[in-house]
């Protein structure tokens, strides 16, 4: 069964607009048309040529009432110099003016293709969002049937498997299945939230600390394997906000993840969060990792874009975590803002609107290193 013809998908001929539109606005579009068809050259002497009838006319007239001396040497002079000031100008007009009309036919048509194009660049992003978030029941389930039977194997819950190899190869079919779980949980909500359908529907009023110090404790072994310090400051004042709790933990976990993957050995990476005077709830994380150029944070604000090379990379990913944290920051009304230069590390700031903060604690500074 073919698919039906979509004529709507087709740009349309810019001439036609063009030509019916001549044809209603009267008789000074049709004489242009109609210059316009005998091109520049022939149009130019076809005006002139009217110029010269004109002009003598009007000398006639005007030796018909009495006002000069009119003979066949007025006539004479008269054409001559209206050919020799009026040609040039004719002949200029009406190149220009030709070209502007091609200028405006071009532009109209580029201006159509375009818009062509876009509409079938949204119409396929929106088919794509759409087909991955209707594939998160047929990713998940085969998913979960892995890492649950490949975790009974790993713990040898009905028993002792034999060798010791089938344990080592249980644990990595779950971590694999794991990792392979979250990146598609990534894509998923990224598609939804491109496809409009994801929202803050189910938000709360939750504290600030626990999801820190939630998020802190998911990152902190990949700061051990790394040897990369882990600082984490909490606010002067304990702080809860609106919002869905779930985001803002993978925000954190995500921008924390990244800031020490690509922090070296020794490295740095620190989490500070605050209250500002207007309201607003900031975090702050910063890290002594490779840094990125202007160019690179545009790429790395992109979905799958990744802004290192594969030689600077310690650990692979999709490039969806920065975008991610961007978008579900955007949900919440908030802000990500990224400052980095190359080889003096990033900083990216989070900034949570007034309007999401619910309520305030005053208490005494507490800081944690990991």
């Amino acid at each position: 069964m073919t698919d039906a013809p979509q004529k709507d998908m087709q740009p349309e001929d810019p001439g036609r607009d063009d030509r019916a539109g001549t044809n209603r606005r009267g008789p000074l579009s049709r004489l242009n048309r109609l210059l316009g068809r005998l091109g520049p050259v022939m149009a130019s002497l076809l005006l002139t040529a009217v110029a010269v009838v004109f002009s003598s006319l009007f000398n006639w007239v005007l030796g018909e009432i009495g006002l000069i001396d009119f003979d066949l040497r007025i006539l004479e002079a008269t054409a001559i110099v209206t050919v020799l000031v009026g040609l040039p100008i004719i002949v200029y007009a009406q190149i220009t003016i030709q070209a502007l009309n091609g200028s405006r036919r071009a532009l109209r048509q580029m201006t159509e293709r375009l818009a062509w194009a876009l509409d079938n660049a949204e119409r396929a992003n929106e088919a794509k969002s759409l087909f991955l978030a209707n594939m998160s029941h047929e990713l998940r389930t085969p998913l979960n049937a892995i890492i649950g039977f490949s975790d009974i194997l790993r713990n040898q819950r009905f028993g002792e498997m034999g060798s010791p190899r089938y344990k080592e190869y249980a644990a990595d079919i779950n971590e694999s299945g794991m990792h392979l779980l979250s990146i598609i949980n990534d894509i998923l909500d990224l598609s939804k939230i491109e496809a409009g359908s994801a929202s803050t529907v189910g938000e709360t009023e939750f504290d600030v600390d626990a999801v820190i110090e939630s998020a802190e404790h998911m990152v902190r072994m990949l700061a051990e394997r790394g040897d990369v310090a882990l600082f984490v400051q909490k606010p002067e004042m304990s702080v809860h906000l609106i919002g869905v709790e779930r985001m803002v933990r993978q925000i954190l976990v995500n921008i924390l993840s990244n800031a020490v993957k690509f922090t070296g050995t020794g490295g740095v990476v620190s989490l500070t969060a605050s209250l500002r005077s207007n309201g607003s709830f900031v975090v702050s994380i910063s890290d002594t990792g490779i840094g990125m150029s202007p160019e690179d944070v545009k790429l790395a604000l992109t979905p799958f874009g990744q802004a290192d090379n594969s030689l600077s990379r310690k650990h692979a990913g999709t490039g969806l975590g920065l975008p991610l944290a961007k978008a579900m920051m955007e949900l919440h009304n908030g802000r990500l803002m990224v400052r980095s230069a190359p080889g003096r590390g990033t900083t990216i700031i989070l900034v949570f609107p007034a309007e999401r903060v619910a309520g305030v604690t005053r208490r005494e500074s507490v800081a944690q290193v990991s």
